[in-house]
Formats: C-alpha cells, structure tokens, sequence
C-alpha cells in the first residue's frame, strides 16, 4: 500500500502544466478559427440575402413581361394610342385589345388598356381597364415603351425594376423585349 502511494505522489510530482505560452498560441489558434467560421457565417448571410432579393426582382420583371406581352399581342397597330411611330421612348402605352373577327373586320374592345408605373411610392406596374387600375409587379424604377417606324406592329419595351437593401446596397434588374402585335 505504501508503493502505491508514493509511486503516487512521484507521478504527480513529475507531471509539469501547461507553460503560458502553450496557453496563449492555444487561444490565438482557437479565435483565429473562431473568427474564421464567423466571417464565413457572416459572407454567406450576405449572400442569402442579395441572391433572394435579385430572384424577387427577377419574378417582378417577369410578370411585368408576361402581363405587357400577352395583352399587347392581341392589339394592333391601330389600336396604340400615345406611341406613335416615331422611335422614342414613352412611359406608358395604352391600347384596345381585339375582342374577335367578323367578315375580315378586326372588333376592337370598347375600353382602353394602359399600361403604367404609379400606385405606392411611384414604383408599381399599373394595368388599368375602363378607369380601373390593378397592380401587376413591385418595385419597378422604369417602364418604357417605343415603336419604330421600320416595324410599327413591333413595340419594343424596356423595364427596370430596382430594390435597396439593409446597409445600403441597391439591387437592379433590367429587361428588354420586342412585343409583336397582330397587325
């Protein structure tokens, strides 16, 4: 019993600590990898953050396209009231759309339909129909519209749409695209 108590005592007393150095390249080595991993943290948030809002902005700028191109396809050249022909750009468009054909003759609705930037903060897409007006995307910075007199059954159309971000960032999307009418 003896033995065991000093071999014990011998092993303890042998036994040296950590000196303070050890402990100081420990810690530098444990908050460089803190820090490393937190940035990382940080950077890919970021990332997240901006990648979310340009798919938001892309899906605004694609119902913009969608709504504009599928009611000015079923227009006419005659029909374009305040783009004339003349290759400069206008802020709105308004048009009648056919509503059917009879004996050869083109039957034009009886309402206007106008397409806008207005509404909250002067930043939404406005379709408005007989006085009514209805919101079809947010955010939009600019929404153009011009005809050539080269191809004026073709109306070529030039949306931005733009979002600011927390830390002051600004985010912007831009399409443009040609929209043949039926004449």
């Amino acid at each position: 019993m003896k033995d065991f108590r000093h071999r014990r005592r011998d092993l303890l007393k042998d036994t040296d600590g950590f000196s303070l150095s050890e402990t100081m390249v420990t810690l530098f080595i444990y908050c460089f990898i803190a820090a490393a991993c937190y940035g990382a943290l940080v950077y890919g948030s970021n990332c997240w953050k901006v990648n979310s809002v340009a798919v938001e902005l892309q899906q605004e700028l694609r119902k913009g396209m969608d709504w504009i191109t599928e009611d000015l396809r079923q227009s006419g050249t005659s029909a374009v009231v305040g783009v004339p022909v003349d290759g400069y750009w206008y802020n709105t468009i308004t048009f009648k759309t056919c509503t059917g054909i009879n004996n050869g003759n083109i039957s034009w609705a009886g309402q206007n339909t106008q397409y806008s930037k207005g509404g909250t903060g002067s930043a939404q897409l406005l379709r408005t129909t007989g006085g009514t007006s209805k919101v079809i995307a947010q955010d939009f910075q600019t929404v153009q519209f011009r005809r050539q007199a080269a191809s004026a059954n073709i109306v070529d159309v030039a949306l931005t749409v733009q979002k600011n971000m927390i830390g002051g960032r600004t985010l912007t999307r831009s399409s443009n695209f040609q929209v043949k009418m039926r004449n």
